[in-house]
């Protein structure tokens, strides 16, 4: 059975692969689980510009709750990254 997961920012429900997972590392600093398999807690967003963007809108608004403990600074630096990635592909 495929693992069912939910994008933190639009809340829409699909398989676990079709995200993008984001974990804290030792120091609390936000990464990108590649291989979805870092022991840890993560949080999931849609590989979409859009999601990407309405998160660091949320995060920076303080209108989402993270359910990992993580530095925003370096999460909202991830999600850049990212916007910037899938802008370019």
């Amino acid at each position: 059975m495929i693992p069912i997961r939910c994008c933190i920012a639009c809340k829409t429900r699909k398989n676990k692969e079709d995200f993008i997972r984001i974990v804290a590392d030792k120091e609390k600093n936000a990464i990108i689980d590649t291989n979805q398999n870092i022991n840890s807690r993560g949080i999931y967003v849609c590989k979409d510009k859009k999601c990407i963007n309405n998160l660091q809108k949320a995060i920076l608004k303080n209108r989402v709750t993270l359910k990992i403990n993580v530095d925003l600074d370096s999460i909202l630096e991830v999600l850049k990254e990212l916007g910037e990635e899938i802008w370019e592909n």
